[in-house]
């Protein structure tokens, strides 16, 4: 069943509801007024026969209330023990009820009774010294009344109800209809791969609200497929090269080899013909295989990289309550083992809630590129401190520095300085911590420094005051 189909019938459904709950009150409030106007009719009458009565005949027959007796009632009195002494016309049916008020243990009392087939509503009161009088009236107009409400209420119910289902049908065609171009659009999207295709939906309800967010999808997907499109292309360019060079030093490798078992039965005027190709000697063998190896392990970090860029933030853990200082001292204690570079450390603490693993690969990405291009002996200086409710992680080296025009550049993917293209590494490493700072609703710059080197920041937010989970101790 379509959605159109179960809001029309939903709408149906509910109207029958209403209608049949406000015909039900209708109906009730309808008869009991009727009823509350025969009651009021009867009480008239008891006042009239009342005022009109003489003496108590000594024979039923005679009329007791003279010419003022109504003849739109029947009347009949009733003594305490229940006898009928008088009754303008068929005598009614004599209850406890009706006794107890000729006794005088009540003081009136209204009642339906049936006699001969015929439904009548009686009243009865007490009259003194006789006993208690009783006037009935017929129910049959109240009840012929009530009954044609009924019925004209169930033929306008019928009505409603169809008419509401129908209208409900065509609202929810109307209401559905911005539904049914998101999701054509939609489909459209899935078959053709095509994300340039936004919504268009002037509308401020939730309808326009859903359109809206659906082109923010969209952009978010267009800008996603972008950046991997770059992602794989910057990728390919960049592993071509150490592919290259790997594949023509094995080539030589092999073609020289191929050389030195060949030449051994050939004659001279043949190893004159393959003098282009001579038999490389052991220092020149040991150099291609140092270089096969370089591209080797270049080509290593540049896969790290890249599936490291490539991963989902998510899939590293959760984020923690975690102290940049421990972070930071763990990262320089590991370079401090692995190279003979002097670090001066400043850290103070600084409590940030983030993804730990992802924030100490930043951390040590900025170390490896200080080291990388610190000269030998000059030391490395780094520091946490907090400034402004931010955690800044300071790293700076006494290289050549950054030109001012490239310090915004060097953060994107697989982009390298001039001079930076005969040192080894991909490229990646500064954009993996931009990735880490945006990430984690911080950012990343080079900063202006006094002196030569360069000073790379990473600025990260840090955690909220007030209870939160214990703070991860780094080993």
């Amino acid at each position: 069943m379509s959605f159109r189909t179960r809001l029309g019938l939903l709408v149906a459904a509910s109207v029958a509801v209403a209608v049949l709950a406000v015909s039900g009150v209708a109906l009730w409030i309808a008869r009991a007024e009727a009823r509350s106007a025969l009651d009021r009719k009867l009480d008239d009458r008891v006042v009239v026969l009342v005022a009109s009565g003489g003496r108590l005949p000594e024979h039923r027959g005679v009329q007791f209330f003279g010419r003022f007796v109504p003849r739109d009632v029947l009347a009949q009195i009733v003594t305490p023990n229940g006898t009928v002494v008088y009754a303008s016309d068929e005598v009614l049916p004599v209850a406890r009820a009706d006794l107890a008020v000729a006794n005088g243990q009540a003081r009136r009392h209204r009642s339906d009774v049936s006699a001969d087939g015929v439904r009548l509503r009686v009243l009865t009161v007490p009259v003194a010294p006789v006993g208690a009088l009783m006037v009935a009236s017929p129910l049959d107009e109240v009840d012929a009344n009530v009954a044609g409400l009924r019925n004209a209420l169930a033929v306008v119910a019928v009505i409603g109800v169809a008419g509401a289902g129908l209208l409900g049908f065509f609202v929810a065609g109307r209401a559905i209809r911005p539904v049914r171009r998101l999701t054509d659009a939609a489909r459209n999207v899935a078959q053709t791969q095509d994300l340039d295709q936004p919504i268009e939906l002037e509308r401020d309800d939730e309808l326009g609200e859903l359109a809206r967010s659906f082109n923010a999808m969209l952009e978010a997907l267009a800008l996603s497929r972008a950046q991997q499109h770059r992602l794989v292309t910057d990728a390919g360019h960049e592993l071509r090269t150490p592919l290259t060079s790997i594949r023509t030093n094995i080539e030589l490798l092999a073609r020289s080899e191929h050389v030195a078992t060949s030449t051994e039965g050939a004659t001279e005027s043949e190893e004159a013909s393959d003098g282009a190709v001579a038999a490389l000697d052991s220092d020149e063998r040991r150099q291609m295989l140092d270089d096969v190896q370089f591209e080797l392990d270049q080509l290593t970090e540049l896969v790290n990289e890249l599936v490291e860029l490539a991963t989902d933030q998510r899939s590293q853990g959760e984020p923690e309550r975690v102290d940049l200082s421990e972070l930071a001292a763990s990262v320089v204690g590991r370079h401090r083992r692995r190279t003979e570079t002097e670090f001066v450390a400043a850290f103070e603490p600084c409590e940030t809630v983030v993804n730990a693993a992802l924030v100490e690969r930043a951390i040590g990405n900025l170390v490896d590129n200080a080291v990388k291009w610190s000269p030998p002996g000059e030391p490395i200086e780094i520091s946490v401190a907090a400034v402004d409710r931010q955690a800044h992680v300071r790293v700076r080296d006494r290289g050549p520095g950054i030109p001012a025009a490239l310090r915004e550049t060097v953060f994107e993917r697989f982009y390298r300085a001039p001079e930076a293209r005969a040192q080894p590494g991909s490229g990646l490493g500064l954009s993996i911590v931009d990735y880490v700072a945006r990430s984690h609703n911080g950012s990343a710059s080079v900063i202006d420094t006094d002196g030569p080197g360069t000073t790379v920041e990473l600025r990260l937010p840090l955690a909220p005051d007030g209870e939160s989970p214990p703070t991860r101790q780094r080993d």
